[in-house]
């Protein structure tokens, strides 16, 4: 059996409504599967996450769900009809949610004319489409069209060179996360982070709500890599977000910005996730383009935790095949020679006991050649702590919490799996040893090392390793 290491996060969509094609995208390698909440209604989104359920469920998988909120995102607003926009075009810029003119762009965001300058580059739908300020009179910005393409409905705006007075969350952002809240959602990811302290507000109302859950920070603002450690440090995990930090930075210093996000989280051991266009021209073709090929290779290679797919799963072609294909290419990336398997961020000192148990642990499986290292935990955090270190070998996860066997599912190595409430660790030993040899993953003879807390059950209490022969 093949273990694949990195995480298959996939945007659930129209495309994947159907629960034959959803249950084919968790026989293909989903892991994480994602709700983007710029798009679709409450109802659609709860429909998705009963789907997704019942596929996790016939499948006996543990899947994660990731809610994306939308984040202070300025946006157009609505037009009679999608429209062309031509090169050298004059057009006008206003305050507004809707407007009769295709000469006219409203655009949802009030003090739009005092933040912006004469000579300011305005960039619609991940910078498709650019306009250049010639000046400003009144709340009205004249502008004139230097890249030309369609306009539609609710597509991004971005001012690369200003700072927008906006907050962390909007009204629709808090709606969305009492509602995902109450879904039981595994994972929040907030878009358009600024500072730690977005991250901490939204940690506030989840526990406000009694459902702390943890953050992953999208990282896709200026703001975010000025302020990029404490913002990491702040989260649980962290997301390089590259359609819009390809629109706030020039595409030539996205995979620099790529590198600089994935050294900082595995330095202070955050998981990580890449996304955007990973696949990108497979929303239509059967077959990636090899340089999509070598863009999520060289993703695994340069030690991403997970890697993601938006459109492609959403609302493209051939979401199945685009899930398969991604994990075959990572899996061939971690099969390989080139793939590092003593990365230097899992070196240096450890900053505590349960870090410093897990490198022992990776260490002490590494040196007798084990064929598993084993976890129970009771919050995943044993089990992240061996991810994080980089297990040479797969890790078997072994929660009885359900919430937690699916919070496992994002994490490096890590393949979660269900355990009978016992509380001592003869029992756990004896149990673990018929369900590796019941399920085939393990026959006798062969060595695993296993990483728990003592006392069994407690939070964070990893302390101790234990090797056992299986029989």
């Amino acid at each position: 059996m093949q273990f694949r290491r990195a995480k298959i996060v996939c945007t659930l969509g129209p495309a994947c409504d159907e629960p034959e094609v959803l249950g084919k995208m968790l026989e293909a390698g989903l892991d994480v599967a994602r709700f983007n909440f710029s798009h679709g209604s409450h109802a659609d989104h709860a429909a998705r996450l009963t789907r997704l359920r019942d596929a996790s469920k016939k499948a006996k998988k543990a899947v994660a769900a990731l809610q994306d909120l939308c984040g202070p995102k300025i946006r157009t607003g609505r037009f009679p009809a999608p429209f062309e926009l031509v090169d050298g075009t004059d057009v006008t810029l206003v305050e507004g949610d809707k407007t009769t003119s295709e000469r006219e762009i409203p655009i949802q965001y009030e003090g739009l004319a005092a933040d912006v300058r004469v000579g300011d580059r305005v960039m619609f739908d991940d910078g498709k489409v650019h306009v250049r300020v010639l000046s400003v009179v009144g709340d009205a910005i004249q502008g004139k069209v230097e890249q030309g393409g369609g306009m539609r409905n609710n597509v991004g705006v971005h001012l690369p060179t200003r700072t927008m007075r906006i907050g962390p969350l909007t009204d629709k952002d808090k709606e969305d996360l009492i509602f995902g809240l109450s879904q039981g959602m595994d994972y929040i990811a907030l878009s358009f982070v600024r500072r730690a302290e977005d991250v901490k507000l939204v940690r506030e109302i989840a526990e406000e709500w009694g459902q702390p859950t943890p953050i992953v920070a999208k990282i896709e603002t200026p703001d975010a890599i000025e302020n990029l450690e404490s913002i990491v440090l702040a989260s649980d995990a962290v997301m390089v977000a590259r359609g819009d930090l390809g629109v706030e930075f020039p595409p030539e210093r996205v995979p620099v910005i790529q590198r600089q996000i994935i050294g900082v989280a595995r330095r202070v051991r955050r998981p990580v996730i890449v996304a955007t266009e990973m696949l990108q021209s497979m929303t239509q073709a059967t077959r990636p383009t090899r340089a999509e090929a070598s863009d999520v290779a060289n993703a695994v290679f340069g030690g991403t935790d997970a890697v993601m797919l938006s459109g492609e799963t959403a609302s493209g072609e051939h979401p199945v095949l685009a899930t398969s294909m991604m994990s075959r290419i990572a899996l061939e990336a971690e099969q390989s020679t080139f793939f590092d398997h003593n990365p230097p961020y899992a070196a240096g000192r450890a900053t505590g006991i349960p870090e410093a148990v897990a490198r022992g642990a990776c260490n002490s499986a590494r040196d007798i050649g084990a064929k598993f290292l084993v976890a129970f935990t009771q919050s995943g955090s044993s089990a992240l702590h061996v991810s994080l270190a980089r297990s040479p070998v797969p890790v078997i996860a072994y929660s009885q919490m359900q919430r937690t066997r699916r919070r496992m599912a994002l994490y490096w190595n890590v393949l979660p799996r269900e355990m009978p409430p016992l509380q001592d660790i003869d029992g756990l030993v004896n149990w673990a040893n018929g369900d590796l040899l019941g399920s085939g993953l393990a026959s006798p003879g062969e060595r695993i090392v296993i990483v728990f807390g003592s006392p069994i059950g407690v939070s964070g209490s990893t302390n101790t390793i234990r090797v056992h022969v299986v029989g």
